[in-house]
């Protein structure tokens, strides 16, 4: 079997994608935002890990317009990077 890497994190990320709705509706009331919250951090933070590496580390993300921004750390090293779709992350802005 010759599966690459991209082919393999887009399958994941189909997968989650699928999966993310039950979880969400699972929750009720309060916990529903929790759990909104909670799923999308840990979705982000998978998809950056995927793409960058796991030494990699989200310090902080935000969503607008259909496209997330993070702000990641390496060894102190820091990166605002983008993406539209969760699978391809672009790095915005350096500093080393």
């Amino acid at each position: 079997m010759d599966i690459k890497r991209r082919d393999f994190v887009k399958g994941c990320a189909a997968v989650s994608v699928l999966l993310l709705p039950g979880i969400v509706s699972a929750a009720s009331g309060e916990n529903t935002n929790r759990a909104s919250a909670a799923a999308s951090r840990l979705q982000v933070e998978k998809s950056i890990k995927a793409n960058f590496g796991g030494g990699f580390s989200v310090r902080n993300y935000s969503q607008s317009n259909g496209r997330t921004y993070a702000n990641i750390e390496h060894f102190g090293n820091r990166y605002a990077v983008a993406s539209a779709d969760l699978l391809d992350w672009k790095i915005v802005k350096a500093s080393l």
